[in-house]
């Protein structure tokens, strides 16, 4: 349904309940054909957001009561799945009857994670494979970027030109004023075309951010985490952050995909993580093997078993193309993985 459509099905207005995970609620009155996030803007709910274009996922929320329909022409990081559990984007969400939207995160999330702007000196660019980059920042000493989570993201603005692209860090803030990422680097792209070609030790880069609520929530549970390609990127800097704060009672289980052996990387990183963490069973899947491989042989996902879901609190996330994402969701469900536990941020390569 159009944003248009909606309107004309919502004559009157409506009031919006935004439920928050620590309990607190903020009222507002939603008019026809407002969209959630600016209802929530004007009324200054703590929600979270910063694309506006339905691209990012940072403003999901989910419809506990009432009727929300969606712009579906603008749901880009929204699984079929996270729609159907009636999860919805705000920036693209309107309210068709009263409602009430719950947000996975405390009401004091935005105000405890301010985005900063920054510069960033490249000190690091390694090829860890034949189209993924290493590349390593350093910030000012005194940055404001402390506060951030593991699992979020930044936006880069490219060398000489307007563009911004979004990135996870792998890094975690303990390692600050340092900030690695993992980049894939296509055929052609703004970013990708500037690693490639232009990009030098020394070359400043300005840093927005951090943004995103796929975070590490650090119960005290087992945590599966699924990545594919540079969707590691995000779980590196969990695991960091988990080994960081001593996480050892629980198991973690990272299952590491990609589809050919060509396409792996920090595959020694991985190994020492595992011998710091006894906890942590790392994975490593390629789904199309090319020659001989010792390792498993399926897609990520797949090399997850109900023999691993020990626990009905078991935190999941899931990083990567949405195509897997969305199997690798369905999959967990169906081997036990309560729905309300499984994260999942969606990345595009550009």
């Amino acid at each position: 349904m159009s944003a248009s459509e909606a309107a004309q099905v919502l004559e009157t207005e409506a009031q919006v309940t935004f439920r928050f995970s620590d309990g607190v609620e903020y009222h507002a009155i939603s008019q026809p054909g407002e969209l959630l996030l600016d209802v929530a803007r004007k009324n200054d709910v703590p929600v979270t957001w910063q694309c506006l274009t339905g691209s990012c996922g940072s403003c999901i929320c989910k419809v506990e009561e009432g009727e929300v329909s969606s712009d579906t022409g603008r749901l880009l990081s929204l699984l079929p799945s996270e729609a159907k559990e009636g999860l919805r984007l705000s920036c693209a969400a309107l309210a068709d009857t009263d409602c009430v939207v719950e947000l996975d995160y405390p009401s004091t999330f935005s105000e405890d994670h301010e985005a900063h702007q920054d510069i960033g000196t490249v000190t690091e660019l390694e090829w860890v494979n034949h189209n993924t980059v290493r590349l390593v920042m350093e910030l000012p000493e005194d940055t404001a970027f402390e506060d951030f989570e593991a699992g979020q993201y930044v936006q880069l603005q490219v060398p000489g030109t307007e563009e911004w692209r979004s990135y996870s860090m792998s890094s975690t803030v303990k390692e600050l004023p340092e900030m690695t990422f993992y980049i894939r680097v296509l055929e052609s792209g703004v970013m990708s075309d500037y690693l490639r070609e232009r990009c030098q030790v020394g070359d400043q880069i300005p840093v927005d951010g951090a943004y995103g609520v796929f975070y590490l929530r650090e119960e005290k549970v087992p945590q599966i985490m699924i990545a594919g390609g540079t969707g590691l990127a995000p779980m590196l800097s969990m695991i960091d952050t988990l080994r960081q704060n001593n996480f050892r009672r629980k198991p973690v289980i990272l299952a590491f995909g990609c589809s050919h052996e060509k396409d792996l990387f920090a595959q020694d990183e991985l190994e020492m993580r595992s011998d710091w963490m006894p906890n942590l069973d790392v994975r490593t899947c390629v789904s199309r093997p090319e020659g001989e491989w010792d390792g498993n042989q399926c897609r990520a996902q797949f090399a997850i078993t109900a023999d691993d879901i020990t626990d009905e609190d078991t935190l999941a996330y899931l990083c990567g193309p949405p195509a897997m994402t969305e199997d690798a969701k369905t999959r967990l469900i169906s081997l036990g993985v309560k729905a309300e536990n499984i994260h999942v941020e969606l990345f595009e390569s550009l």
